[in-house]
């Protein structure tokens, strides 16, 4: 079939995005317009594979897999498939599980069923790789994405980068079409005003210099 179709890993995508906007890979330091970066990832893909979009794949963590607000906006949009794995806390930290599988899986089985004649993977993961070379060997065309590194390095599996037919950079000006910074920065709280007897003293001549 002469169709493309995108499978987004949104930890990469939004991580890398938060590091080269914000300085750091939390996405609680971005806001995402999803339309527009849907609308954005669906006129890339066709344009850099010539081919028209069947489905952009989205798979991202969850707690519990429970959809959270943007996973219910995402998935009834048109051509759009919400994939989730889990969103477990250790250490302080998130950590997405079996989304990397998920993305394996989905990848293969698209490559031996045929379903695209192009497939584009938005990730950075190596664990990828072994679906990305099934990918290949089922006569699929693989391109492979790459947010802007915020060091100007890869911020990707130098393997996949090898394997991959055909690698592009989403830079900042395509990334900043559907994502910010957010704003950090407080309004200033004014001066606090002087008490009456400390005001007096404060506005009052310094007394003159002994001769």
């Amino acid at each position: 079939m002469d169709r493309c179709i995108v499978l987004v890993d949104a930890g990469y995508l939004l991580g890398a995005a938060a590091s080269l906007l914000a300085g750091e890979p939390s996405r609680s330091r971005i806001t995402v317009d999803h339309a527009a970066l849907i609308q954005g990832l669906r006129e890339r893909a066709e344009s850099d594979t010539e081919r028209p979009l069947l489905r952009i794949y989205w798979f991202d963590g969850a707690p519990d897999r429970v959809p959270q607000p943007e996973h219910r906006r995402l998935r009834v949009m048109p051509r759009v498939t919400v994939r989730l794995g889990a969103l477990t806390r250790s250490d302080g930290r998130w950590a997405q599980k079996g989304v990397d599988a998920a993305m394996h899986a989905e990848l293969t089985e698209l490559a031996r069923n045929r379903a695209c004649s192009d497939v584009v993977l938005v990730t950075g993961d190596g664990d990828l790789l072994p679906g990305m070379m099934a990918a290949k060997e089922h006569g699929v065309a693989v391109h492979l994405w790459a947010v802007q590194a915020a060091d100007g390095d890869y911020n990707q599996s130098e393997d996949l980068v090898a394997e991959a037919d055909e690698r592009r950079v989403l830079d900042r000006t395509w990334i900043t079409k559907a994502v910010r910074a957010k704003d950090l920065g407080g309004v200033c709280a004014p001066p606090p005003v002087p008490r009456p007897e400390i005001a007096a003293i404060l506005s009052a001549p310094l007394p003159e210099s002994a001769p």
